[in-house]
């Protein structure tokens, strides 16, 4: 009994070793056949045609690295002012409608205002004040120089006129400094002008209604040029100086580009995004691009020669890159490669390829299966 257990354990053994053995064999086969030692798949020319394969040659061209900056739309701070009514009161008239093209020097509304009245009559009444102060200065000095007034009546004089003087002053600066001409008139009616040329881009006037002196009558603007406000990622600063020309696509019309210039490259990194702002100033063609409005900036840069192939030729294999190279017909080389920047379909090749070589551009993917089904017996 316990010679037959002893050679029933001795066979289970030899078994295992022998399984062991032809697994490990099985196990180098796979390594040695797999896609990483640049295999080959042969075609006949009936399963070419079956695949619909197309090749191209590869060639030198120029290429650009593709940066793309998200951002919106922003008015040049100097293209754009909001109009104040700058006086209390009540409006009589307004003079445009949101979205009118206004000049400078248009009038934009009327204001009926007892404020401006005050102020006016203050000033006028320090005119007078000042008027006759001056003239009797002149009065005295004359009096002294022929002895018929004492000297201290001059320095009163003179003293008074400077009181007088002041008062005049503080009532100009008081019209001055709420926008308001200075001018011989009583009246409290107050004209807003347009300051500069430009659209309305609001009206916030009815008439009839009160306002005060700090609200704002209308915006206008020059959109003839708008600013694009973008950032700019850490990798992409060493591609990007101010000056390079790009194209504005908004996201309101993704078959319109704006031309623009990158102006401006900011200096601090944003510690949370981790990006630098940025600043592209495009014309606004037709007025189409409107304040506000989300897009991307696309600049081509860092211009140079090299290869680029479509990106369907490549087939990913274990973080890696491989394309499949027609060396004689129908005979398929599996390649690996390095890459580059992708632009517009299209992906650069750093290494493992040469110019003249015949590369697929359709069906590399079931070349790929055929590869792998022969090398481990399914993909």
């Amino acid at each position: 009994m316990k010679k037959q257990n002893l050679i029933l354990l001795t066979s289970i053994l030899f078994i295992s070793i022998a399984i062991y053995f032809w697994k490990l064999n099985q196990s180098k086969d796979n390594v040695e056949s797999s896609p990483e030692s640049k295999e080959i798949v042969k075609l006949s020319l009936e399963n070419r045609k079956n695949l619909n394969l197309e090749t191209e040659v590869i060639q030198t061209e120029s290429i650009q690295t593709k940066i793309e900056l998200i951002g919106e739309t922003e008015a040049v701070p100097d293209a754009i002012i909001d109009v104040p009514t700058r006086i209390s009161g009540r409006i009589t008239s307004v003079f445009f409608v949101e979205g009118d093209y206004i000049k400078k020097g248009q009038k934009l509304a009327t204001i009926d205002s007892p404020e401006l009245a005050k102020l006016r009559s203050s000033y006028l009444v320090a005119k007078s004040k000042f008027t006759a102060a001056e003239q009797n200065l002149v009065r005295i000095q004359s009096l002294v120089k022929m002895n018929l007034a004492a000297k201290q009546e001059f320095i009163d004089a003179e003293a008074n006129f400077k009181v007088v003087e002041s008062e005049k002053n503080a009532a100009e600066e008081n019209l001055r400094a709420n926008g308001l001409g200075i001018d011989n008139s009583a009246s409290g009616v107050y004209t807003v002008i347009a300051p500069r040329s430009g659209l309305a881009l609001s009206r916030n006037a009815v008439p009839g209604s009160m306002v005060l002196g700090n609200q704002i009558l209308t915006t206008i603007a020059e959109l003839s040029e708008l600013w694009f406000q973008a950032k700019i990622f850490e990798n992409d600063l060493k591609y990007l100086s101010e000056g390079d020309s790009g194209k504005i696509i908004l996201n309101a019309y993704p078959d319109l580009e704006f031309d623009g210039t990158l102006e401006h490259i900011g200096e601090k990194v944003d510690p949370e995004s981790r990006t630098v702002h940025a600043r592209v100033v495009f014309k606004n063609k037709n007025r189409k691009a409107k304040i506000g409005l989300f897009g991307k900036a696309i600049l081509m840069v860092n211009k140079r020669n090299g290869i680029q192939i479509p990106e369907e030729s490549i087939q990913s294999y274990q973080d890696r890159k491989f394309i499949f190279l027609e060396s004689k017909p129908n005979e398929f080389h599996w390649i690996e490669i390095k890459t580059g920047s992708t632009n517009d379909g299209k992906v650069e090749v750093l290494s493992g390829t040469q110019p003249g070589d015949l590369v697929v551009t359709k069906a590399a993917f079931e070349l790929k299966a055929i590869l792998f089904k022969s090398t481990f017996g399914g993909e």
